[in-house]
């Protein structure tokens, strides 16, 4: 009976795969990422506390979740008409883009959602009529995938 090694056949495929993969280049530590997303915080926590305290907590966070959508739709756009699109660049997104490009654009607009997502997950906390169990584990989950790299 065949068995195969597995160890080489996982090796074979990924060396295949990774040659036509370009995996970027990490975001250049001029990105100060923590600094954005703590700053993306406050952004989003001024909108909400300083709109008009006759508008309810809930509208409050629809009006500024529909800031940070068009925020986002719009960085993409901008991406995407002044970048080339390779889709099997990977990592041109996932790892802060390749220097010198506009890739890096992208590593900011992340952070924007990291802080929004966070930004969120404190406004459900401190207000139990815009909190859902649903939309808390979805903005966890969301922090998390956006944090970590």
């Amino acid at each position: 009976m065949f068995v195969p090694n597995l160890s080489i056949l996982y090796y074979r495929l990924s060396s295949v795969v990774y040659s036509y993969i370009d995996l970027g280049t990490n975001p250049s530590s001029d990105v100060p990422i923590s600094l954005l997303i703590i700053i993306s915080i406050a952004f989003n926590s001024f909108i909400f506390f300083f709109l008009p305290s006759s508008i309810t907590p809930l509208i409050k966070s629809y009006i500024v979740s529909t800031i940070h959508a068009c925020v986002s739709v719009l960085a993409v756009c901008i991406f995407y008409l002044y970048s080339t699109v390779n889709l099997t660049q990977v990592n041109r997104i996932l790892g802060g883009g390749i220097k010198g490009t506009n890739d890096e654009m992208i590593t900011y607009s992340v952070c924007y959602s990291a802080g929004y997502f966070i930004y969120d997950i404190i406004i459900m906390l401190l207000f139990k009529s815009i909190r859902s169990s649903s939309a808390l584990v979805h903005h966890v989950l969301l922090t998390a995938g956006t944090t970590s790299g």
